[in-house]
């Protein structure tokens, strides 16, 4: 029972998932939903690391997925002025200026390592934004790669909690192989 309970993140990614597949099942923007939740996930990363406290990282779940959640409604009503892709990896890089402006560089192996990410899955992001056709073979990439993230962050027990790392490593995987598959039968665009 004990390793059940410990388990927690898990059982709630798989639950998670069901909201997402369903999406891709239901709906025909696969490629507007996913393609911005690849900077939305660095972002997430980012504003912990930023902040300092690796528990802050369920925080910036709920701050980044309103956010993202904004940009979709504004962008169906035509009042947003750029892809939801862009306008999140905008946020992408003014979390990154915000680490630096809270000195959060000192770490310059965790920097470097969190500015890399920053530049890959804002790259994943803003190519998903300019290519439609490829964009959900683009998110599916960039989710199984943020799932590479998350096992590496679990690994090392530093910038996020270990129990997002779970959670979102198992997000990742399941997603981004929905993503693939998706696209791979010719869905998508």
């Amino acid at each position: 029972m004990t390793a059940l309970k410990n388990r927690w993140p898990t059982a709630l990614a798989l639950v998670s998932t069901v909201g997402g597949i369903a999406v891709l099942a239901l709906l025909d923007r696969d490629a507007e939903l996913f393609g911005p939740l690849v900077a939305m996930m660095a972002a997430i990363y980012l504003m912990a690391y930023a902040i300092g406290r690796p528990v802050s990282v369920w925080l910036a779940l709920v701050v980044m997925s309103a956010l993202i959640s904004v940009f979709h409604v504004l962008d169906g009503r035509g009042a947003l002025g750029v892809h939801p892709g862009v306008a999140m990896a905008i946020v992408l890089a003014l979390t990154w200026l915000w680490t630096v402006t809270r000195r959060r560089y000192a770490d310059s192996g965790t920097f470097s390592l969190q500015t890399v990410g920053t530049v890959g899955f804002g790259a994943v992001t803003l190519a998903a934004a300019v290519e439609p056709r490829a964009a959900v073979a683009l998110a599916g990439v960039g989710f199984l790669a943020h799932g590479a993230w998350d096992a590496y962050h679990y690994r090392v027990n530093k910038v996020v909690h270990r129990t997002y790392a779970e959670f979102c490593g198992v997000v990742d995987l399941v997603t981004g192989t929905a993503l693939l598959v998706v696209a791979a039968a010719g869905g998508g665009a």
